[in-house]
């Protein structure tokens, strides 16, 4: 939107500024640093009990130029709560009214102190580059590096002050990237998984104020379209007054009538907010009510503190896991808790139930149980299933450039490539059946947003309830990170992916393996601009990146239940594990094939 034009603006003017913790007035020579890194001790996971650090922006002085105006209103609108009265009086009584900075964008700033000049004519122009952005659903979006921002102002003087008379219709606040973590903190909201007893999260950054009530409107809110079809909530659900007050340790959430009337539903969707609401490090329990009278959950005893009461389980780490241990063109089983002290005198005392596995099918998977490994030969045109009877299997051709095949905790073998159709790029096959049988033919999986790409690697979360792929363009150009949701049968088969994908990590431009590590985390070999070569990311879905000791030659990523438990693999086949700040080799010398990688 175009500010309001008014005459009388004084010369043009070009007027650097420093978005910091300091005054108005207070300009920098120096840049803020970019830091688009997870920090430790900010686990999603944990509870967030972190100091806060008093942020007390400056009103405007007299005789402010329109540029030093614009300048003390961008530092104090880096602020929330009480911080906002204070940059309202920046603002002419009209514009402070129609700007609400909770419900526009917000501007995460890169390392470039942004420029504030006139364009003439009472109209401010703020430019700079941009490292994230997070919008009003609370969604954090990496940058590309080239990304920028302009947001236009339009100021005018108020009883012989300048004061600004309009704000960008989209814009919320602009934020430096040392402010984020003071001013943010990670929440996932929760839906209900289709056919499934799992809660699936959604990684929301929610200011830090009102957080009750700004996670329950971020519960309130639509399925996320890269979920759509994959999980649900109730759609009806809102609030009878704006607000969640936490009483006591007690969050109290009163919904309107016309919650809905599906039992299934209405239990799912407690669960959904208890879930949410339970990782506030205030509230110790939820009192759920309808129109002032609790709401009746049969079977369902208070207090509410965990989705546990409503039969929704936590996905953990199943026993008898095994990862495959393969030298030469032997593949051999070796207890997953196992893998780190093996050495390679206990892998050659071990029998292998496979027959031999060619070392031209260089790219395994292994199911959870050992019992079964999957290869796709180098040229990507091959699949073969070896089974821990000795025998084998191969798959009638059905794609080309096949990327590394997974089995998900559910046993279903998952791979992408690229088929007869521009849009057939990923199929699954059931293993729950014989090998000889129709059933266990590949069945395609509708996935849009890859239509028109080229699949370089895939991984299915923990819960499986979501596909993670890294693809490129036919030139091996534009690489993108995406989440989608996976729908299935009630027999836990996919029928489709969401229609949608999550783009994250925008900031990576070359990637070449990723690994889910937790059901909002991912571990992936990339490279940022930033970076001299590939090296093992975190990257939080919806969130930041952190980026660890690279690995030379690295050529795959897994874990074995964390992000403390990855293991990288190089070109010559050796597999590293993480050991605190840096990589140590495994004791065994062959490729070490991780499940559910």
């Amino acid at each position: 939107m175009t500010p309001v034009e008014r005459p009388g603006l004084p010369r043009r003017a070009v007027l650097r500024l420093a978005l910091g913790a300091g005054g108005v007035g207070a300009l920098t020579a120096c840049g803020l640093s970019v830091d688009d890194t997870v920090r430790p001790g900010l686990e999603v996971d944990a509870a967030q009990d972190r100091e806060e650090i008093q942020y007390q922006p400056e009103p405007p002085r007299a005789g402010m130029t329109p540029a030093e105006l614009v300048q003390g209103f961008l530092l104090a609108g880096a602020s929330t709560g009480s911080g906002l009265s204070v940059a309202r009086s920046y603002l002419t009584p009209e514009a402070s009214s129609a700007w609400n900075p909770d419900d526009a964008q917000t501007i995460v700033q890169a390392q470039d102190l942004p420029q504030i000049r006139s364009e003439g004519d009472g109209t401010m122009h703020v430019q700079t580059r941009v490292a994230a952005r997070i919008d009003a659903d609370g969604r954090y979006s990496l940058a590309k590096a080239s990304d920028g921002a302009i947001v236009r102002f339009g100021v005018s003087r108020v009883d012989g002050e300048w004061r600004i008379s309009k704000v960008q219709q989209d814009f919320g606040r602009l934020l430096p990237s040392s402010r984020v973590d003071q001013m943010y903190r990670r929440y996932r909201v929760h839906y209900a998984a289709i056919g499934w007893n799992r809660l699936v999260p959604d990684l929301r950054w929610i200011p830090s104020d009102q957080e009750a009530t700004r996670l329950v409107r971020a519960q309130l809110g639509d399925v996320p379209g890269y979920l759509a079809g994959a999980v649900q909530t109730d759609a009806d659900a809102r609030l009878t007054v704006d607000a969640v007050p936490v009483i006591d340790g007690v969050a109290q959430v009163d919904l309107k009538t016309d919650l809905s009337s599906d039992p299934t539903v209405r239990k799912n969707f407690a669960a959904q907010l208890v879930a949410s609401l339970m990782q506030l490090p205030a509230v110790t329990q939820v009192a759920l009510s309808v129109a002032g009278s609790t709401l009746d959950l049969p079977g369902i005893e208070p207090p509410l503190t965990s989705p546990a009461q409503f039969g929704f389980v936590e996905v953990g780490l199943p026993d008898g896991q095994y990862a495959i241990v393969r030298e030469d063109e032997r593949a051999v089983p070796v207890p997953l808790r196992q893998v780190g002290a093996a050495t390679d005198t206990d892998v050659a005392a071990r029998e292998s139930p496979f027959s031999e596995v060619p070392t031209r099918w260089a790219r395994l998977a292994v199911s959870l149980d050992g019992k079964e490994i999957a290869g796709v030969r180098g040229s990507g045109l091959e699949l073969v299933r070896w089974f821990d009877d000795k025998t084998s299997v191969p798959v009638e051709q059905f794609a080309t450039h096949m990327t590394r095949p997974v089995y998900d905790a559910s046993g279903v073998l998952w791979v992408a490539g690229r088929g007869e159709l521009d849009s057939s790029r990923l199929w699954v096959i059931n293993t729950a059946v014989d090998p000889s049988e129709p059933d266990a033919e590949p069945a395609e999986v509708p996935a849009p947003w890859l239509t028109g790409r080229r699949p370089i690697a895939i991984s299915v979360s923990p819960d499986s309830t979501c596909l993670a792929a890294i693809s490129t363009d036919d030139g091996g150009g534009d690489v993108q990170i995406q989440v989608s949701g996976i729908a299935r049968q009630p027999n836990g088969l996919p029928t489709s992916t969401a229609t949608q994908s999550l783009q994250v990590a925008a900031s990576v431009e070359q990637a070449r393996d990723l690994t889910w590590i937790t059901p909002t985390t991912l571990g992936v070999l990339g490279r940022r601009s930033t970076d001299k070569a590939v090296r093992p990311l975190i990257v939080e879905v919806g969130g930041q990146i952190e980026a660890l000791a690279a690995v030379t030659s690295a050529r795959s990523i897994a874990t074995t239940g964390g992000e403390r438990e990855l293991y990288v693999t190089t070109s010559s086949g050796r597999t590293y594990s993480r050991v605190g700040a840096s990589w140590s080799a495994l004791g065994v010398t062959g490729t070490v094939v991780v499940p559910s990688s």
